[in-house]
């Protein structure tokens, strides 16, 4: 009977830390947190997607144009650190949108010379899409 209440106690700490009890371990050096994570700087995120916005209305597929102008409010990060993360916040629900505004994300300005990682966050701050780039050779 006390060890069926000692065993939840022993397991708050491993699930606490984030492990799962079968060990797996997340992919890639970096992982796109599920949650999106704190703004430092909401103006310059304001302002860094609108400057994104505008160049896919000019730049971008019609594809783009519907995924990223008026759904992209907030962009930060570093993504021209190699294996750091552009962080990119929409109102979209579903991955397919998301997808799209990360291809075009890669290809904005100086991004399409670069290894970019971006992760596109939707509704509720809930991560809908992350863009590993190819392993290099």
């Amino acid at each position: 009977m006390r060890a069926k209440r000692i065993l939840p106690l022993l397991l708050v700490p491993v699930l606490l830390s984030g492990c799962g009890l079968m060990g797996e371990e997340p992919q890639g050096d970096k992982v796109a947190p599920l949650q999106l994570p704190t703004v430092q700087n909401e103006g310059m995120a304001g302002s860094t997607a609108l400057s994104f916005t505008a160049w896919v209305k000019e730049e971008g597929t019609e594809e783009q144009r519907r995924a990223v102008v008026g759904h992209v409010s907030m962009m930060w990060g570093d993504w021209k650190s190699p294996g750091e993360l552009g962080f990119v916040l929409t109102d979209h629900s579903e991955k397919a949108p998301a997808q799209t505004v990360a291809e075009a994300f890669t290809k904005w300005e100086d991004n399409a010379d670069t290894t970019v990682r971006a992760a596109v966050y939707g509704k509720g701050g809930k991560l809908l899409y992350a863009h590993e780039p190819p392993p290099s050779r």
